[in-house]
This record gives C-alpha cells, structure tokens and sequence, in this order.
C-alpha cells in the first residue's frame, strides 16, 4: 500500500476508495486531493481530502462512507 496522506487512516480510507474505482488527484494546499468517482461527470460524487482535519479518522471515516453510498460504483 502507498502512502497516500500523512495520517494513516485517511490513507487507508484513500486506497479504499481507489480500490473501489474512485480516481485520486491530488493538489496543493488546504485541500490534500480530490476524489472522483467511477462516473467522472458532472452528477458523479467527489470528496475533497483535507491536509490537516481537525479530526482525521473522523474524516477517514467519512470518506468511507461517502464511498459506499455512492450509486455510481462499477
């Protein structure tokens, strides 16, 4: 597994997401990436990947979630 964000739950929450089909781009600043997913349109869902949450596994566990509820999975 590479080391996709410098917390470790954000980054398995990450892999999870590419595993499932979702593309990872990532960016500069406040925002670490982006998440797309399989749809990669407008009506596809998208989940921005924070640099320092004030929570991380909180938001780790929020892009598990945004990730399973997507409708748009292969």
């Amino acid at each position: 597994m590479a080391k996709l964000h410098p917390n470790k739950e954000i980054s398995q929450a990450i892999e999870y997401a590419i595993e499932q089909g979702w593309k990872f781009i990532k960016s500069n600043g406040h925002v670490f990436g982006i998440l797309h997913c399989p749809a990669n349109n407008r009506e596809g869902c998208k989940r921005s990947i924070f640099s320092t949450p004030r929570n991380p596994e909180a938001h780790a566990r929020d892009i598990l979630r945004a990730v399973s509820r997507c409708s748009h999975g292969e």
